[in-house]
């Protein structure tokens, strides 16, 4: 009978947390997190509320696995790739923005929690220190991505904080468990713990790259996600032996995860299995076990409510000001608006104290309720202060190098829209009657050190093309190890091709008068397409509400014509019915407007 009534429990657990969203979006509430929804459910249904949601065996083990998965989600959404910033000195550097920012939050924080120390609501300072500092991953990067500004400065400006106070606080967290411990040796079975970590990352980069495992991952044993799921397991039982706490296990798994990079499929079916089933179960269970009606009975823990809210906004706004150096007001107090969001990490911190009796069941019951009254207010602030979405930043092509292949092609960019540099040190270009759309600049000498000054290795793309192929190459291979994404250099003789670094991509310029003269020959009406006023653009697939749609049923499409979809190595002819996956890149033919629609949809 006792199994019986655990399998209600969790029938309406798992039905609520389907229903949610569809309500959510039918009353166009979306600026409301569905977790937030979930743990306001979890308030009315459980103990606090009417008590259908019974805190019960098999609800306890299925919050906890999903609180575990939780924390690996959170380590996986860290983008390393992100801490590698390539600015101009006259742009915000997201990095030293974000980490400048960071330190102050956490002295900000520091100030607050020996305060509430001293009030008497908490026994340790600096344990509701790290409390303070956290800010929610999980709720920051979905607002980013509906804003449209992750890439951008300001939106990555925004996301670094927030990573580097979630991995921070996290790591910070575990090593003041550990000093905590009557036994010394636990600082140094943690450092074990980190140890290990590194070795399996360089196991798993040599692993993944096995033809072994690439041929297994083909059939239907779902490999990737039974290694994740041990993955997750081994890290949380040897956390939990060196004496850290199992938290700290799951998102280093996640760390690792992300380190290796996994292909944004496999990750789209990681995020889905937990926030699918795992993750809402532990955010029913939090607000259910809640003990709010011993929290109105208690008035000094109800009093800390407005205090804690208070010391959550307070210590992100006001070092939130320092970007005012960079960024307009709005931007500034739009992000001081939305950093103060923080879930996750205070439901594992304040577990873990109340564990070590730092606090009690009312204080703990407040902080998570000051949490998410924290993730309801700062979306909504943000929506309404943050600017209107900009229009996208064209990218930046340096050319390098002039002549009349050269000319033309910077003439045809600048025109379909890119931010086109041509270098040369040809002094002719200085002739007035020569009036180009583009920026030229004339140099003394075409080298790394001047080239440099002019920021070419911010560019998106370097094309090299002097007629000296030894300084193309020379040039090609100093952009690419300065990790510029895209990087394309002349090389005639096929003998040369051997030097130029991998990554780099060779022209030829016999090679592709042939290639386009036989294209001509055998599909003469190539030319004529390629001279229409559509043009031919790539377009990722980056938005995760994407994945799986059919084309025909993607009418922000329009009269766009996807020619081809690129995905991994293969390349597909789609039709209406063709699935789009993501991570795959649409080849399409479109007019520029609808192209940068298009663009905005996937991203």
């Amino acid at each position: 009978m006792e199994e019986h009534h655990s399998l209600n429990s969790l029938m309406i657990v798992v039905t609520l947390s389907f229903l949610i969203p569809i309500f959510l979006d039918r009353i166009r509430w979306r600026f409301l997190p569905v977790v937030v929804v979930e743990i306001m459910a979890g308030i009315l249904l459980g103990k606090s509320g009417l008590g259908i949601i019974n805190d019960d065996e098999w609800l306890n083990i299925l919050s906890t696995l999903g609180f575990i998965y939780l924390m690996f989600l959170s380590g996986l959404e860290i983008d390393f790739d992100s801490f590698n910033v390539k600015k101009k000195t006259t742009e915000a550097n997201p990095l030293k923005v974000s980490s400048i920012t960071f330190l102050f939050i956490l002295a900000i924080s520091a100030m607050f929690g020996f305060v509430f120390q001293a009030m008497g609501f908490v026994s340790d300072g600096i344990f509701m220190t790290l409390i303070i500092s956290t800010i929610s991953l999980s709720i920051v990067v979905p607002i980013l991505k509906d804003k449209g500004i992750t890439n951008t400065p300001y939106g990555q400006s925004i996301l670094l904080t927030a990573v580097i106070s979630d991995f921070a606080t996290m790591i910070l967290l575990a090593v003041y468990v550990a000093l905590q411990a009557d036994n010394l040796a636990k600082p140094l079975l943690l450092l074990i713990l980190f140890v290990v970590v590194f070795f399996f990352y360089r196991f798993m980069m040599r692993f993944k790259k096995g033809k072994v495992i690439e041929r297994i991952s083909r059939e239907s044993v779902q490999l990737g996600t039974r290694g994740v799921f041990a993955l997750i397991l081994f890290f949380v039982v040897l956390s939990e032996e060196v004496g850290a706490e199992s938290i700290l296990g799951a998102f280093l798994a996640g760390v690792l995860v992300s380190l290796v990079s996994p292909k944004k499929q496999f990750t789209h079916q990681l995020t889905s299995f937990g926030f699918g089933f795992l993750i809402p179960i532990f955010f029913f269970m939090v607000g259910a076990t809640l003990e709010l009606r011993e929290l109105f009975r208690d008035m000094e823990a109800l009093m800390i409510i407005p205090l804690v809210l208070f010391s959550y906004f307070a210590s992100k706004f006001f070092p939130i000001l320092l970007w005012r150096k960079w960024f307009s007001w709005k931007e500034t107090l739009a992000a001081g608006y939305l950093l103060p969001s923080t879930l996750s990490l205070v439901i594992a911190g304040s577990a873990i104290a109340l564990e070590m009796e730092i606090i009690t069941h009312t204080v703990q019951a407040a902080l998570i309720l000051s949490a998410v009254i924290s993730t309801i207010i700062s979306p909504i602030l943000f929506q309404k202060i943050a600017p209107e979405e900009k229009e996208q930043v064209s990218k930046r092509i340096s050319l390098i190098g002039a002549n009349t292949i050269n000319l033309a092609l910077a003439k045809q960019l600048h025109q379909d829209g890119y931010s086109v540099t041509m270098f040369t040190s040809d002094e002719t270009l200085l002739d007035p009657q020569r009036q180009y759309p583009f920026e030229s600049r004339v140099v003394d000498n075409l080298n790394s050190e001047t080239l440099e000054k002019y920021g070419v290795l911010e560019s998106d793309y370097v094309v090299v093309f002097t007629s000296d192929e030894k300084l193309n190459i020379e040039l090609a291979n100093w952009a690419k190890l300065a990790q510029v994404d895209n990087v394309i250099c002349r090389i005639d003789s096929e003998e040369r091709l051997e030097g130029i670094t991998e990554g780099v991509q060779p022209f030829s310029t016999y090679s592709s008068n042939r290639i386009l003269l036989q294209a001509l020959i055998e599909h003469p009406s190539l030319f004529r397409f390629l001279q229409t006023d559509q043009s031919l653009q790539e377009v990722q697939i980056k938005n995760q509400r994407l994945h799986g749609k059919l084309i025909k049923n993607l009418s922000f499409l329009g009269d766009a014509l996807v020619i081809r979809i690129y995905r991994e190595n293969d390349m597909i002819v789609p039709h209406g019915d063709t699935q789009i996956l993501l991570g795959d890149v649409l080849l399409i033919s479109a007019e520029r407007e609808l192209t940068e629609d298009i663009r905005r949809e996937c991203a």
